[in-house]
């Protein structure tokens, strides 16, 4: 049974290429190139270009998108100093073309590449589902060694809304090892894995709790509390501290 898989999908600007480096490894590789002004194609061996992993969830998210099952997936990356902003979704309501936005790559796809591209993500996905999360002890041995180096990630799955009669969704996967600040908010909603958090300059966004450190009150929605947060949420809501 083949153990890799890559598949490159060029357009007249822009490029797309899918890497599945192992049924056993617990995510996929998109290389993102684009033509230079002298009309070469961007160089990954030269450091240019952009190449994000995406986790099975996220590989979920995608295919929940190319199913036509939801409108939109937003995902948004932090790792270290990088931040990446990812969006698959449908370029109008007819559903022809997907667009993949990577920070400032755009490509598009339609048929028979869409149908394709789906059909490989289902079939990575399920390699992966049996590979990448169950076998022998040596087998788990020798992947954690292949993992000693990866980033180790979490992923939040923000609220959910509609557009279009379909579903929009959000995720964001953050560095686990990341650096933190204090903020004072106060607590507006709670629901089991987040707290919908208001600053004194107005702003209002969802925060996981897990990111919170430190102990707070909950049910005190009436002053402003501080708050021991990983700093990559008021990045990726653009919040800026004085």
């Amino acid at each position: 049974m083949t153990d890799y898989h890559v598949k490159s999908f060029y357009g007249v600007e822009t490029a797309l290429i899918f890497t599945s480096p192992s049924q056993k490894i617990p995510y996929i590789t998109l290389n993102c190139l684009k033509k230079k002004n002298n009309k070469d194609w961007e160089d990954l061996s030269k450091g240019e270009g952009k190449t994000i992993h995406l986790s099975m969830e996220e590989i979920i998210c995608m295919l929940e998108v190319l199913k036509k099952k939801i409108s939109h997936w937003h995902g948004y990356h932090v790792f270290r100093e990088d931040k990446t902003e990812i969006h698959v979704g449908w370029e109008d309501e007819s559903r022809q073309v997907v667009i993949f936005k990577i920070e400032d790559y755009v490509k598009k796809l339609r048929f028979p590449n869409l149908n394709f591209l789906t059909l490989l993500l289902e079939h990575v996905l399920s390699e992966k589902i049996i590979h990448a999360t169950s076998g022998t002890r040596e087998a788990f041995e020798i992947m954690e060694e292949k993992l000693k180096y990866e980033e180790v990630y979490g992923l939040f799955s923000e609220h959910i809304t509609t557009r279009d009669g379909l579903q929009v969704v959000e995720t964001t996967e953050y560095d686990i090892d990341i650096e933190t600040v204090m903020i004072k908010a106060k607590i507006k909603v709670e629901s089991p894995t987040a707290l919908l958090i208001i600053l004194d300059s107005g702003e209002e966004f969802w925060i996981p709790k897990i990111i919170i450190h430190g102990k707070y009150d909950p049910k005190d929605t009436k002053r402003y509390q501080d708050l021991l947060v990983d700093k990559w949420i008021l990045d990726k809501n653009k919040v800026k501290l004085d």
